[in-house]
Parts: C-alpha cells; structure tokens; sequence
C-alpha cells in the first residue's frame, strides 16, 4: 500500500479514536483529581501543555480552529498545575484510558511499533504541538502505549491540517460549520454562527493538501508495514468499540 492510500485509510480512524480519551468523562474527573481545571480549561491546559509554559498568544495558534477568546479565558484560568504539569498528567491520562479501550489487544505491541516509527521519524518542522506529544513520556505496557502514540500521530496530522488551512487563508469558523455544523461550532466556543460555511470545493482542496502532507510521515513504512498498520488501527477500533 502507497503512503497516499494508507493516510486516506487511516485519517479518519485516527483522528476519532484518537479524540476519544479527551470526551471520556473520567478523564475530566481524573484531570481534577491531579490538579487540573475542574473545567474545560483542563482540556486546554493538558493538551497544549505538553509545549510548555506558553504564552497566550501561542496556545490560541495551537488551537486554530477554537475561537480566541475561549482558549485565551481558558489558557489564563487559574490551576494547580503549571502548564508543563498539566501536560505531564493529560498525558498520563490519554495511556490510562487506552489501556483499558485496548485491553486484551493482542497486537497492541505490533501497533505501538509502527506508529512509534512514524512518530520519531516525522518532521517536526512547523508542528511544535506534535513534537510536545511526541516527546511525552510513553509506558511500557502496549495497550497504554499504542493509544498514546494513536494520540500523537493524530496531533501529527493536525498540525500538517492547520498549516494547510492557514496558507489556504481557510476561515476556521467557516472550516467548523463545514465539518462539524453549529453543535460542534458551540463547542469550539464560537457565539455568533451567522457565518457562511466552507464550500465542498474548499473543503476537498484541504483535505487533498492535509493528505499529501501526512502521506510523508509514512515513508517510513514499507508498503506492507502500511498495509499492516491501516488493518492494526481498524482492529484496534472495533477492540475498543466492544469494551
């Protein structure tokens, strides 16, 4: 399997099974019990905190397709964490949670060691919220392991997918509507949705950018290894789907 058909295959997987640990109720009552936010700011502070003690300015870049004003209220909220101790535990807890989505996986480690090559050998370049997942402490145990590396090759692509949008001059309220509708725009924090959603044309011609991007990341591979991997990352979706 070519890198453009594996990243066509493995985009979508990835991306929600990725996502799934940030919307597990226990992981904001785990975030509140090491200190974080009892609030959305524990999303924010854990997951950008992995770059460091940020300034405001550049969580709001890293967060392009949240509205300003809430990651800025959010990224200011008081904690009893600082930021890089925030990204110390949300990571903790993304393996956590994966350990028990892939209980009894039995290929856990085999997925752990593709995605673990394309994670160290992916260009870091214009991708500083990759790099801080990338660099996050990973267990030993495979479960916990692949879903945390499922996590940081997604944070990976999301990166390739913001750059593209910027030199595409995207709206991202308009790249929401398009993609999520206004529950999801409200989500994101935005107030006011009289706002014209991206056309098809713009959103295939992201999508098309963000794929070609990605589909280095996986040069890596063999195009057994990528085949292997796309069938790795489905099965892991159906194991967690049934736990």
């Amino acid at each position: 399997m070519d890198t453009h058909s594996a990243v066509e295959l493995l985009a979508k997987p990835i991306n929600h099974f990725g996502a799934r640990f940030m919307l597990d109720p226990i992981t904001f009552s785990r975030s509140a019990e090491l200190g974080l936010p009892a609030s959305l700011a524990s999303y924010v502070h854990g997951r950008l905190g992995v770059m460091g003690d940020i300034d405001v300015e550049t969580a709001i870049d890293n967060m392009f397709f949240f509205d300003k004003n809430l990651v800025a209220a959010t990224w200011n909220e008081p904690s009893d964490l600082s930021k890089t101790q925030a990204g110390v535990a949300y990571t903790s807890i993304c393996a956590e949670r994966g350990r028990l989505y892939l209980e009894g996986f039995k290929d856990a480690e085999r997925l752990a060691e593709l995605l673990e090559r394309v994670a160290d050998t992916a260009d870091d370049d214009k991708a500083a919220l990759f790099a801080g997942w990338r660099d996050a402490s990973r267990p030993d145990d495979g479960p916990g392991r692949a879903y945390l590396l499922l996590a940081v090759v997604r944070e990976l692509r999301g990166c390739h997918h913001m750059s593209v949008c910027r030199a595409a001059d995207s709206d991202p309220l308009a790249m929401v509507l398009a993609q999520g509708g206004e529950g999801t725009a409200r989500l994101h924090g935005y107030q006011n949705l009289d706002h014209e959603p991206a056309s098809v044309d713009q959103l295939s011609s992201i999508e098309a950018a963000t794929h070609a991007a990605d589909a280095k990341n996986y040069s890596c591979l063999s195009d057994s290894e990528r085949s292997e991997l796309v069938t790795l990352v489905q099965n892991a979706v159906t194991h967690a789907a049934n736990q």
